[in-house]
């Protein structure tokens, strides 16, 4: 792989239609039809085909690992049945293999925040939605800190979301990835864009095949949908901050 410092080309326009999905509301105009020729709102793909009244027990900070594991592969599976995926449709937008998705499901593996956020896309959600996380009801423009949802998960990552807003397909996050840590194993890909500056340390993005190496200040940007995977390279904690964006 070649070293470079360039950002890559835009990413083609694409949308993922949802199926048997609860209506959560009236859409402003027709989306992509799922299964029986029904549209599917930008609402319902963002919220995983699940109605506002679905059951879901959030993760609490108290929870070990592997409670938190239990709790979003059962997210996950829920999700997909809603939108009557198999296994495989998700392996195929993420390049997630079958078997992993399974262990994942069942909560008996330790997924990679890369893992976790092409997943979280490929049903049409973003990761932040598959965690506890408060809705901010007294509608302030600000999140504290202690109100920002963090994920530490294998791979040696941390990502704190700082801020998600459904309704504009935008998650903000900061992402921290100790020496030799790594989004996950291998490439992943989903739908929309990403866009990130690094803080402090050194990342090299792996995009398409190609090694693109940022130092602090850097930045890059590029269509989610390229196989992609970030790791630290270099000598010291990374930190970095990250937008994942959908497109429409």
């Amino acid at each position: 792989m070649t070293p470079s410092r360039s950002a890559a080309p835009t990413g083609r326009r694409s949308a993922t239609a949802t199926s048997g999905a609860k209506k959560t509301a009236k859409p402003n105009k027709p989306r992509s039809a799922g299964k029986g020729g029904k549209p599917v709102t930008r609402a319902a793909e963002r919220n995983g085909g699940l109605a506002a009244a679905d059951p879901f027990v959030p993760a609490r900070d108290s929870d070990t690992a592997e409670q938190t594991m239990l709790l979003v592969g059962a997210r996950i599976r829920a999700m997909r049945l809603r939108q009557q995926l198999t296994l495989r449709d998700v392996a195929d937008r993420t390049g997630v293999s079958v078997s992993m998705l399974s262990m994942l499901e069942r909560g008996v593996s330790t997924a990679s925040v890369g893992t976790l956020v092409a997943v979280a896309s490929a049903l049409g959600v973003h990761m932040y939605d598959l965690f506890a996380h408060k809705d901010g009801a007294d509608g302030s423009p600000v999140t504290k800190l202690s109100e920002q949802t963090v994920v530490r998960l294998g791979e040696g990552t941390t990502r704190r979301v700082a801020h998600n807003d459904a309704s504009a397909g935008l998650e903000l996050a900061v992402n921290e990835y100790d020496v030799g840590g790594a989004s996950g194993p291998s490439p992943t890909h989903h739908e929309g864009r990403e866009f990130g500056v690094l803080i402090s340390g050194q990342l090299t993005i792996e995009l398409d095949g190609q090694s693109h190496v940022l130092e602090p200040g850097d930045v890059i940007a590029y269509s989610s949908d390229r196989p992609h995977r970030i790791a630290n390279t270099g000598d010291e904690r990374a930190v970095a901050v990250w937008v994942n964006l959908d497109e429409s």
